[in-house]
């Protein structure tokens, strides 16, 4: 049991229909017990409370927690717009999945109740820092809970990767990508890559080429204390870097990738009932 919740912020789909009902009943909620709520100022203002709207990049300094509603992809939008101001995130499912999610929307007042009465605790979980150097020039940077992917376009032409671990090359793959992730990521785009499930307790980085068109190519885990590079070349494919399945930069021949555990830590809410492995065998259905 740790702090109790004082300031909520509530972070959900502006157009999603079964919404704005639930958001009602969580103010309801809340102001029964002097919760105070903040909204995203979209939200705020179609449920017709402008004056709980405020700025997302405002809330990280208003709140103790950020309650999210909706999937996983809404939760990892949230980690990485708050990781920098180390809020805890707690989500309740509206999604499919919802690995990372607390319980389902029928739930919904009993889990704030339990982060109310500070019934809960919270995992760190490492991040990725990925950065793309173009001409010996950094271009872009950015961080992904989950996993950081280059990936070629449409157009049905191989790339080449070459990747290195911490200066050594270890291989090139000739395929249509490879993904970098962390242990959290194990259970999502890696797994259909052919990775390893890793607990997300254990400190390290996976490699897993994507639809490689060579036989020797395996997926690699290594420490997180080492520095993955990757550099592409394609002639007839566009290229990407994508965050989190969410965040894309445009790549060009000759870049340099560095990937690497980001200063940030996501810090994800869960109940002292949660067991990595249980959930893995619910939501995966792993073992039926």
């Amino acid at each position: 049991m740790i702090r109790p919740v004082k300031r909520l912020g509530v972070l959900c789909h502006p157009t999603r229909e079964s919404v704005p009902p639930l958001l009602r009943s969580i103010l309801e909620w809340a102001e029964k017990r002097q919760i105070d709520v903040k909204l995203d100022e979209t939200m705020a203002k179609r449920i017709r409370k402008p004056r709980l709207g405020v700025p997302r990049s405002e809330m990280g300094g208003l709140v103790d927690m950020v309650v999210v509603l909706g999937g996983d992809g809404s939760i990892l939008e949230s980690v990485r717009a708050f990781a920098a101001d180390g809020l805890p995130v707690a989500g309740i499912n509206l999604g499919h999945l919802g690995f990372l999610t607390l319980g389902e929307a029928k739930q919904a007042e009993a889990i704030l109740e339990r982060l109310r009465l500070g019934k809960y605790r919270i995992e760190n979980r490492m991040m990725l820092k990925a950065v793309v150097s173009r001409n010996g020039h950094e271009v872009f940077r950015g961080i992904a809970l989950n996993d950081a992917v280059i990936v070629k376009g449409p157009i049905l032409r191989v790339i080449d990767i070459d990747v290195s671990i911490s200066g050594t090359h270890i291989t090139s793959f000739r395929g249509d990508g490879v993904l970098f992730s962390t242990p959290t990521g194990s259970t999502a785009y890696a797994l259909s890559a052919g990775g390893p499930i890793v607990p997300p307790w254990v400190n390290a980085l996976l490699i897993c080429p994507l639809h490689s068109h060579t036989l020797n190519t395996r997926p690699v885990i290594t420490s997180d204390q080492e520095i993955l590079s990757a550099k592409v070349s394609a002639t007839h494919s566009t290229i990407d870097l994508v965050l989190d399945g969410q965040e894309g930069f445009g790549l060009q021949t000759g870049d340099e990738i560095q990937v690497t555990r980001a200063v940030e830590t996501a810090r994800i809410v869960v109940f002292d009932t949660r067991n990595f492995f249980q959930v893995l065998r619910k939501k995966m259905q792993w073992g039926h």
